[in-house]
C-alpha cells in the first residue's frame, strides 16, 4: 500500500492579545463612551435651550395696540359767528369711528365693557359712547365698526370756551379721542395675565370740508 504523503490538518494558534493591545482597546471603548455622553448632553441642553426660548417668547404678555382706524364726520352743524359779536360759536355733529384693536399675544384677550370718549384740550368730554365686552384672538386683529358719538360744544367749560371759539373762528378744531380697555390674556391656557390696552388718538375736524383729517394715535 503506498504511503500516505497528506499533511494532516493542524489548527492555527490562538495568540492571546498583549497587553498593550488591551490597553488600546480599553482606551477607545473609553473614548467612545464619552463621546457619547458628550452628545446626549449637549442634545439635552440644546433641547432646554429650545423650551426656554419658546417659553419666554409665548408666555411673555403684551399690551395689545388699540387705535382709531377711521372717523366720519354726519350731520355737521356749526356756527363761527364771524359776522356777529352776540353769537358764541359752537358745533354739533355725529361721529362715526371704526376701533381696531391687534392682540399681539399668544393668547386671547378679553376685554370688559368701556367708554370712548371724545374730548377738546384733551381733557373737556364733548362726547362718549359705549363699548361693550369682548375678545381678540390670539395674534388676530378685532375691528369695532360704526361706534356713534354725538359730540357738542356746550359741553366745553367756559374757561376753555376762548380757545373753542378761536379754533372753530380758524375752521380746524383739534379733538382726541380716548378709551381704556381693561381686559387680560390667556397665553396658551397656561398663564393668564391682566392687560390694559390705552387708545389716545387726536384729529383735527375741517369744518369746511366736514371731513377729519392728520388721525395720529399712539
Amino acid at each position: 500500500m503506498a504511503a500516505d504523503d497528506s499533511v494532516p490538518f493542524t489548527p492555527s494558534k490562538l495568540y492571546p492579545k498583549s497587553d498593550e493591545e488591551i490597553a488600546t482597546f480599553k482606551a477607545m471603548k473609553k473614548e467612545r463612551s464619552g463621546k457619547c455622553f458628550v452628545y446626549v448632553f449637549a442634545g439635552i441642553v440644546i433641547q432646554c435651550v429650545f423650551i426656554l426660548v419658546f417659553a419666554l417668547v409665548t408666555l411673555r404678555s403684551r399690551i395689545p395696540d388699540a387705535k382709531v382706524s377711521s372717523i366720519m364726520v354726519k350731520n355737521l352743524r356749526y356756527n363761527n359767528a364771524t359776522s356777529s359779536a352776540s353769537i358764541s360759536p359752537s358745533f354739533n355733529a355725529t361721529l362715526v369711528a371704526e376701533v381696531t384693536i391687534k392682540n399681539t399675544n399668544f393668547g386671547r384677550f378679553k376685554f370688559e365693557n368701556t367708554t370712548m370718549s371724545v374730548l377738546y384740550g384733551g381733557i373737556q368730554n364733548v362726547g362718549d359712547t359705549k363699548i361693550g365686552h369682548g375678545s381678540v384672538k390670539a395674534r388676530g386683529t378685532q375691528k369695532m365698526i360704526n361706534l356713534t358719538v354725538e359730540v357738542r360744544s356746550s359741553r366745553v367749560f367756559m374757561n376753555h370756551s376762548q380757545n373753542l371759539s378761536s379754533e372753530i373762528q380758524s375752521g380746524m378744531l383739534k379733538l382726541s379721542s380716548y378709551a381704556k380697555f381693561r381686559g387680560s390674556v390667556n397665553l396658551l391656557n397656561i398663564v393668564k395675565r391682566e392687560e390694559i390696552a390705552q387708545m389716545n388718538c387726536t384729529m383735527i375736524l375741517n369744518f369746511t370740508s366736514g371731513k377729519f383729517q392728520d388721525l395720529r394715535c399712539r
